[in-house]
């Protein structure tokens, strides 16, 4: 049931209302998303923290959003949809304080934790609640706009993120989304109407139980296994076989139980399939811009927080572009050639990018971000709409959870594996580099240094071993970038085995 004041309102106003509802909701999880990028470099600082260490700010946020995503699907069916995304805003809103009030690293991350298990339902209820207000034939296009309405707050993070955290501090970017919080829950509760709650609709909590240590366990491995040294850390070898255990008893009670907590069926429909799969890594690729890149270019391209929120400020231009193009010509543009276009784009800037050196240039910044953005929103709006075209419209909520679920797998992954090669690959480009730079090395000898590597002062010397980090960093920077624009080649081949729905025969 509508609210008394959402029930007098024209059909088209309430529909309108309802679009933006779901698009606020998901919008304010975006730009939660985006803006914490930009304020890494300061919390670090704030936290007296390693690289590896900070990156749990993000870290803690995917994983606490993969524990309650998972059971989207049966949290909406069970307590009804407004209601859970009612629950999720107000949590949201909470943590977003504590996480600005936050005084230790730990505070900070268990805080973060919290906000992404409250916020985890905001993107795939949204989706939903977006979608369903369009007709069967327009979901592609419902897609794309709300794409578009989430991209809006992602290309704003970054740019407001900057000016916030040099002009105020990083605790802003977080009190920052407090009223957009308040909006998203203000205008759900008025004009969201109520869907009826199945109080039989039990948990598979087995199932629920293993698959969430499964994943954790995994994204434990992966976060955990650069500063442990792999396996030869007792620790990962444990984290391992619990994760490998509580799968393979997931797996075995979701195939014999007679309610399981994700439906066999699911993974019958070969669009599905391989849209998890493709989900997985461009989930992986996608935390790129957001964790290294203002990293990047604040520490060692020497970039304001302001000026690197606007070099990445194209990104998000190229989002919208893209969806823009995709809500206008839906009909016209096959999802699957889209897709496949999509990730030449990645791999045309990931390549550029790998490119770069510490004296990149702001118009290189640009065009790059501009084409990898573009290509971005591409490839998650055919990737969305492909997915789910050829689901049975029964398993679609379901289909979303797993979907997001292994996505955001994908990018706890992505974060730990981009934090352990630039951490190994730092240690071994700064080795290789210091080799050359000896009294005994001809090519050391024939260059003509600046005065302020003077070797027989002692600052000369700070200097110049700051010069050999920075080009050490800055190579493996490049090997981050070359290793994500090799997973977006290696994606290149699902896009074509992909099937095109049949317009009249396809499940919407």
């Amino acid at each position: 049931m509508m609210s008394p004041e959402a029930a007098i309102l024209p059909a088209s106003a309430k529909r309108n209302l309802i679009i933006l509802s779901g698009i606020t909701g998901s919008a304010v999880y975006e730009f939660t998303w985006s803006i914490a990028g930009v304020a890494l470099p300061h919390m670090q600082g704030s936290f007296s923290a390693t690289p590896d260490q900070i990156a749990w700010v993000m870290t803690a946020f995917i994983m606490g959003t993969v524990v309650t995503i998972a059971c989207t699907g049966w949290l909406s069916a069970r307590f009804g949809r407004k209601r859970v995304y009612l629950t999720s805003i107000a949590g949201f809103g909470i943590s977003l304080l504590m996480c600005g009030m936050a005084t230790t690293l730990q505070e900070e991350v268990l805080w973060r934790l919290a906000q992404g298990i409250f916020g985890a339902a905001l993107l795939p209820l949204g989706q939903a609640i977006t979608v369903d207000a369009f007709p069967p034939e327009r979901h592609g296009a419902a897609t794309a706009i709300w794409t578009l309405g989430i991209i809006g707050a992602g290309i704003m993070g970054p740019v407001i993120g900057g000016a916030v955290v040099d002009f105020l501090s990083w605790r802003w970017v977080f009190y920052l989304n407090m009223p957009i919080a308040i909006l998203a829950f203000v205008l759900a509760l008025a004009v969201l109407p109520e869907s009826e709650p199945d109080r039989d609709n039990r948990l598979d909590w087995f199932g629920f139980v293993t698959i969430i240590i499964a994943v954790t366990a995994f994204q434990a491995v992966f976060s955990r296994g650069e500063r442990l040294d792999w396996f030869a850390s007792t620790e990962i070898i444990v984290e391992c076989a619990i994760c490998a255990v509580a799968f393979y008893l997931f797996v075995v009670h979701t195939m014999t139980t007679e309610r399981p907590f994700f439906r066999p069926s699911l993974f019958r429909d070969r669009n599905f399939n391989l849209g998890v799969i493709t989900a997985f890594f461009n989930g992986a690729i996608a935390t790129l811009p957001l964790v290294i890149l203002p990293l990047m270019l604040e520490q060692l391209v020497g970039y304001s927080a302001v000026d690197t929120g606007l070099l990445l400020f194209p990104r998000g231009v190229g989002l919208v572009i893209a969806s823009v193009l995709l809500a206008r010509f839906d009909h016209q543009l096959p999802e699957k050639h889209v897709t496949v276009v999509s990730v030449v784009l990645l791999v045309v800037s990931g390549y550029a990018m790998a490119g770069w050196t510490a004296d990149v240039s702001a118009q290189e910044i640009i065009w790059v971000n501009l084409l990898q953005g573009a290509g971005s929103g591409a490839i998650f709006i055919a990737l969305n709409t492909l997915t789910f075209s050829t689901l049975e419209p029964r398993l679609k909520t379901e289909g979303l959870a797993v979907y997001y679920t292994v996505m955001f797998v994908g990018v706890t992954v992505g974060i730990a594996g981009i934090v352990a090669v630039l951490t190994r690959m730092t240690q071994v480009a700064h080795a290789v580099i210091s080799a050359h730079v000896n009294p005994y090395s001809e090519r050391f000898r024939l260059l003509a240094p600046p005065e302020i590597w003077d070797r027989a002062e002692i600052a000369g010397l700070a200097a110049l071993e700051r010069e050999v980090t920075r080009q050490a960093e800055m190579i493996a920077y490049s090997d981050s970038f070359l290793i994500a624009t090799l997973i977006s080649l290696a994606v290149l081949p699902l896009a074509f085995m992909f099937r095109i729905p049949n317009p009249e025969t396809a499940v919407d």
